[in-house]
């Protein structure tokens, strides 16, 4: 973490936690809808509890991504507190504050993460690795922790 001033690990530090209370409170809002479409499961007719059940699911799978998100930002907050932040999982490689506060939890430097996409593309597939990136490319939003183009970092 030499290599990150010290407002700079503050501010990245502050996003985390931003983010980490956008995620809890989403998840909150989930649970509750879920609790309504389970309350209304039974009534209407056939195309109604259809319906209910493909929003469950979507809540569900809503969920699950936040779950996964909640959990990489606890990690990369724990990483603060053991002096690993910023530095990458792979080759030990400072990463740079620029890549850190587009994408807050990152654990991979640039060019070890343009190595990991090009085997997942080799192999034909996602690797699963312990990577910040299984599942937040899907999601898009108004939030620092969004895919960019690796090579405008």
């Amino acid at each position: 973490m030499k290599h990150l001033k010290k407002k700079q690990l503050e501010e990245l530090r502050n996003l985390l936690i931003q983010e980490r209370e956008r995620v809890l409170s989403h998840m909150e809002k989930l649970t509750a809808s879920q609790e309504i479409l389970e309350a209304n499961a039974n009534m209407g007719d056939t195309a109604d509890v259809a319906h209910i059940e493909i929003s469950q699911n979507n809540i569900s799978k809503i969920g699950l991504r936040e779950a996964k998100l909640l959990k990489k930002i606890d990690e990369a907050l724990a990483r603060f507190d053991s002096k690993e932040y910023g530095i990458c999982q792979n080759c030990g490689e400072p990463i740079p504050f620029e890549r850190l506060r587009v994408r807050p939890v990152a654990t991979l430097c640039i060019e070890c993460k343009n190595e990991e996409e090009l085997r997942e593309r080799r192999y034909g597939g996602k690797i699963e690795y312990e990577d910040e990136d299984s599942f937040e490319s899907e999601e898009r939003g108004e939030t620092p922790f969004e895919e960019v183009d690796e090579e405008e970092i």
